[in-house]
């Protein structure tokens, strides 16, 4: 029973590592020509269309007509900006890097009155890796020694939302993994590598540097589907960019909620393999994470098996879904007495 206790720990200790709030999802900076009115409101809602687009989700954000009421009004829903000077730039007529805060609550009753889903801020981080192709030469993503793509990385990851972990590449892992393992057309490998992460997400790829630009190749394997891309050659900050709102566009698809737009409902889910309060308040935190639940309430143990009932948004099979997607509860079927899901730990 103990052992089972701290395999139920352990196991939510790595949960909570990739689980993470994704902060500044109500920030962005933009460049604008100047301070002038004109350019200030146009800068404003250059920078509405970054948030946007990192919350909502749709083929075609811009064309909703209440996204653009709003964006046409974008002062409307700022708490506060400021400005700095490009670097290099010195005289007042200098572009400048604005940087602006929007209000969530006044953002989010805003997206709840469109017809577009919603993808809340906490969300799973998407396991990359990455090789290099540069100068003739391959080479695993190295952090020190590619320093300015792993810098644009984290400018792409902030501006799209999309949390990245990068493999830790100790000793073991050296030793699994190589270039070509990363560049193969048969990922077995790589998904067998990956398993020590216990991600929904891989992303594997490829950035070539010509003698004046980047391009890149891409695999996401998600959700027991695999998606395949190539960008061509552009400068590397748009690129990466360009690459991780592919992978947005892909998980938010399965990931946001429409509030409103479809069917809320309470389910009841009764959990086997629970032993002692630890593992029943991480059960419990795991289930009021998954973006489709907003509230979870414990209401008793039935025949050993903790019984939790659950208010979400969304339909019951996109929750069945989500909640196998984690892979720490497994499906065990339906209680045909009361209709309700059963599980175990995994």
């Amino acid at each position: 029973m103990l052992i089972r206790f701290l395999i139920i720990c352990c196991l939510f200790v790595s949960q909570s590592v990739l689980a993470v709030e994704v902060k500044g999802l109500f920030e962005a900076e933009v460049t604008t020509r100047s301070q002038s009115r004109e350019d200030r409101n146009a800068a404003l809602r250059d920078a509405l269309v970054i948030v946007l687009n990192r919350v909502m989700s749709g083929d075609a954000v811009k064309q909703d007509p209440t996204v653009n009421t709003a964006l046409d009004n974008a002062a409307a829903y700022v708490d506060q900006y400021q400005y700095a000077l490009v670097s290099g730039g010195q005289d007042e007529h200098a572009p400048r890097i604005m940087r602006v805060s929007f209000n969530e609550e006044t953002l989010m009753e805003l997206m709840r009155s469109s017809r577009l889903s919603i993808w809340n801020e906490v969300r799973d981080q998407v396991l990359l890796w990455l090789v290099v192709e540069q100068f003739g030469r391959k080479a695993l993503l190295d952090t020190a020694q590619h320093a300015d793509v792993h810098t644009a990385l984290q400018q792409a990851s902030r501006l799209k939302g999309i949390p990245l972990l990068l493999p830790l590449m100790d000793l073991e892992e050296k030793q699994r993994v190589a270039v070509k393992d990363v560049l193969s057309a048969y990922p077995e490998k790589l998904l067998e590598a990956s398993k020590r992460y216990d991600v929904p997400a891989i992303l594997s790829g490829k950035v070539v540097r010509t003698r004046s630009c980047w391009r890149s190749e891409w695999t996401l394997n998600f959700n027991s589907e695999v998606e395949q891309w190539a960008l061509p050659c552009t400068d590397l900050s748009s690129n990466l960019s360009a690459a991780l709102q592919s992978v947005y566009q892909r998980l938010s698809v399965f990931y946001a909620v429409t509030p409103g737009g479809v069917q809320a409902g309470t389910v009841v889910l009764k959990v086997a393999g629970i032993r002692g309060m630890t593992a029943e308040t991480n059960i419990k935190a795991y289930l009021h994470k998954l973006p489709m639940v907003t509230t979870v309430k414990w209401v008793q143990v039935e025949q050993g098996k903790h019984v939790f009932q659950l208010k979400f948004s969304g339909t019951r099979s996109a929750l069945q879904a989500h909640i196998n997607l984690g892979r720490v509860l497994r499906e065990k079927g339906l209680d045909m007495h009361d209709n309700s899901l059963l599980y175990e730990i995994e």
